[in-house]
């Protein structure tokens, strides 16, 4: 059934094998590599931590259990477990792929990008020897930490979709929100680098019938910023954008209110 794909069925088929034999370690192993096909990472993580139990020994259950651990993100535990697959079989290639792999989205989830994450842990092998380096201080002062972007001048032509098909270029993106209503959108990105590079690459991109204008959002500019600093630091498209957007949370007499209205109507 495994070799056919029907995992389910296989999953059947092995949980007949444990009633039959409860304390086989290798039918707990083979059905947690089950759930884990079935994406059913919280069973496979049972199962595979129960044949630990009854073979401690037994390097495939450890890395099943880190397998299954991977696929609930929590990567430092992940990495524990692939950690003592090679304590008690050194030539396992999967074990040492996966503990590369559980170490690189640990850093990519603190804001490194991918091959940042592989080229600082040739250098120094863990996540804990990389984030205590000289070279992530030095990445992180240059990118910041924020992973979200305020974009300007959206239309209302202009569709999440449209957003995330702009944005998706320059790496991979959490979510987007289009709020029409206020003329802007925020996209979430995946690490703090990407979002920095989407700013310094697509300020400026026509979107529709306008050109886009982008910042970091207002929360964040407050929290790491001095109001003199984004006032002097802002080139001239990015203190209109932000005008407008402080602009929209005003009284609907407004003249910003006034004008964006008068522009729907023409359009």
């Amino acid at each position: 059934m495994f070799e056919q794909g029907q995992y389910i069925q296989a999953v059947d088929m092995f949980t007949e094998a444990i009633y039959c034999n409860p304390k086989d370690h290798r039918f707990y192993g083979n059905r947690s590599y089950c759930y884990w096909c079935l994406e059913q990472y919280s069973s496979a993580l049972a199962d595979a931590q129960r044949s630990i139990q009854l073979a401690p020994d037994w390097p495939k259950g450890y890395f099943r259990k880190g397998c299954a651990l991977m696929g609930l993100k929590r990567f430092s535990e992940a990495e524990a477990a692939m950690e003592r697959v090679l304590k008690l079989d050194q030539l396992c290639k999967e074990a040492s792929s996966k503990l590369l792999s559980c170490r690189v989205l640990q850093l990519t989830e603190l804001g490194f990008e991918e091959e940042q994450s592989e080229a600082l842990l040739e250098k120094f092998t863990t996540v804990q020897a990389v984030v205590t380096s000289p070279e992530a201080q030095t990445l992180k002062d240059q990118s910041g930490s924020c992973r979200s972007l305020w974009v300007g001048n959206i239309t209302l032509e202009v569709t999440e979709k449209d957003v995330l098909d702009v944005f998706k270029m320059v790496g991979e993106i959490e979510s987007v929100r289009v709020l029409h209503e206020r003329f802007c959108a925020f996209v979430n990105f995946k690490n703090a680098n990407i979002a920095a590079k989407a700013l310094e690459k697509l300020q400026g991109v026509e979107l529709g019938s306008c050109k886009l204008v982008m910042r970091y959002p207002e929360r964040w500019t407050q929290r790491t910023v001095s109001p003199m600093q984004r006032i002097n630091a802002a080139g001239p498209q990015q203190s209109s954008a932000a005008a407008g957007y402080r602009a929209s949370h005003s009284e609907p007499g407004s003249l910003w209110c006034f004008v964006s209205e008068m522009s729907s109507l023409c359009r």
